[in-house]
């Protein structure tokens, strides 16, 4: 497709912009024709707009803002929505630039296509040129209201999450015109008998004290051999490849009793390769192939104490965490391990709470002892 980005701000691309927002956020988070209006009237130069047969299709809205907006912003105290004209500044060439990037959006029928990636190259292109007009962004903070969002600020500016928001997670970033980072390449190779004992002792070596899963993993092998488990069914377990090298697992299943939630399933990457980027890009390719299995919540079960390495990742792109207290279920994970439920929507649409709806941490603990006796008897282990 061919694309246009357009910098200046008509009424038209304006109140287009604006109708996306109805697509994709609350009706509280709905931009307003006249504030933005007002914006514009002390800076400019805040939108990058995407064009497509004349029309736009995504947006950027990036500003210069009061240092008490920015403090607000990185505190989780301030929401998008409520930013007036007096919040903004003009660029400067002589003072701190300290940047809240508002908004990214793009149409829902052209989001698999390259237009994010056309509109991230317009919205550079942009920055490079203020600065080499003597504009240097100095801080970008970002309200992330989802998890696409999280990974295009971590890959833009090389942010940082800072702390939870009303909405979603507080990013932020001092150095945006380093090198943009880059998420190692992997790939996610389905569970097969080719791969079986591979996947079995990488899961193995990772949760051997508490979650080991082989008779799952041998179930889901045999299933698929027998023509029961078809390309869109449920589980699905993947080895995490990088350099041609089997580093880790992750997967997908369903709660029987809640078939309109996806679960992540069997999540970890080996010790020696962690802190390279590869468990947080597994995720965002689990979490997108989740999303075009049509699913609308995206949820995991994990532990504050005894997966306490793996909580950084889930912090900084899941959308909402709750302590899991059911009391009907096994009180000794729930107490001692301290049970955890992450969600994060995969629709534009905000993510309800769990509200400790009852999980089954028991099966888990069975399915543990089964599949350890299971590995010694077939020599695995």
């Amino acid at each position: 497709m061919e694309y246009k980005i357009v910098y200046k701000a008509t009424d038209k691309l304006l109140k287009e912009a604006l109708n996306l927002d109805k697509q994709v956020f609350s009706k509280n988070d709905v931009g307003d024709f006249n504030t933005c209006k007002k914006w514009l009237k002390i800076e400019k130069n805040i939108y990058t707009f995407l064009v497509h047969e004349n029309h736009c299709i995504g947006y950027i809205n990036f500003a210069r803002i009061t240092d008490d907006c920015f403090n607000k912003f990185y505190d989780g105290k301030m929401k998008d929505y409520s930013l007036t004209e007096n919040d903004i500044l003009p660029f400067s060439k002589t003072e701190n630039n300290r940047c809240h990037l508002i908004s990214i959006v793009i149409a829902k029928e052209y989001r698999d296509s390259d237009a994010i990636s056309a509109l991230k190259e317009g919205f550079s292109r942009k920055i490079e040129k203020m600065k080499q007009a003597g504009i240097i962004i100095d801080d970008v903070i970002v309200d992330c209201v989802s998890i696409d969002g999280v990974k295009f600020v971590i890959e833009q500016f090389n942010a940082k999450f800072v702390t939870n928001s009303f909405n979603g997670k507080i990013y932020y970033s001092s150095s945006i015109y380093q090198e943009k980072r880059i998420f190692p390449t992997i790939s996610l190779e389905l569970l097969s008998r080719k791969n079986l004992r591979k996947a079995s002792l990488i899961q193995y070596q990772i949760s051997k004290n508490n979650w080991c899963g082989y008779c799952d993993l041998l179930q889901e092998v045999e299933d698929r051999e027998k023509g029961l488990l078809q390309k869109q069914d449920l589980p699905q377990t993947y080895v995490i490849k990088w350099k041609n090298r089997c580093v880790g697992i992750i997967g997908l299943h369903l709660l029987p009793k809640h078939k309109n939630t996806i679960w992540l399933n069997w999540f970890g990457v080996l010790p020696k390769y962690r802190r390279q980027g590869i468990g947080t890009h597994a995720l965002f390719k689990i979490i997108s192939l989740a999303r075009n299995l049509k699913f609308k919540e995206f949820r995991l079960v994990t532990y504050e104490l005894w997966n306490s390495q793996a909580q950084h990742i889930y912090k900084k792109t899941m959308q909402t965490s709750e302590f899991y207290t059911n009391k009907q279920d096994w009180q000794y994970a729930i107490k001692r391990g301290r049970a955890m439920i992450f969600s994060s929507s995969l629709v534009d649409k905000r993510i309800s709470k769990w509200n400790n709806k009852f999980v089954d941490l028991l099966s888990g603990e069975i399915l543990h002892k089964n599949s350890i006796k299971k590995l010694k008897e077939n020599g695995l282990i």
